[in-house]
């Protein structure tokens, strides 16, 4: 809400209650409106600061896709070791005897 729309709202209430029991309460919308001022300034400078911190996370993002873009993809050693032991040939006590039963040579 605007400064002119709160002078309008509060020239309303004095038109409605008469200057006598407008001043008495005065002082409240004085607070009020001093309350009101305060927020505004306090959303202004958050909304501020979300710009800022939007605007520095997109140059992070930015900066971080560059780095990533500069790492070469390679694999690591501990791949190729395990491929090398899953290719490794696996023997049981079956394959050492024939179907006879005797010792294979």
């Amino acid at each position: 809400m605007d400064d002119d729309k709160i002078l309008e709202i509060t020239g309303n209430i004095e038109k409605a209650l008469g200057e006598e029991a407008y001043g008495t309460i005065a002082d409240s919308i004085g607070e009020l409106l001093t309350g009101n001022s305060e927020n505004m300034k306090a959303l202004k400078e958050r909304d501020a600061e979300i710009d800022k911190l939007k605007d520095r996370n997109e140059k992070l993002v930015s900066a971080n896709g560059a780095l990533l873009q500069k790492i070469p993809m390679e694999r690591s050693r501990g791949d190729d070791e395990e491929k090398t032991e899953k290719k490794a040939p696996s023997y049981s006590l079956k394959d050492a005897f024939d179907a006879k039963g005797n010792f294979k040579h």
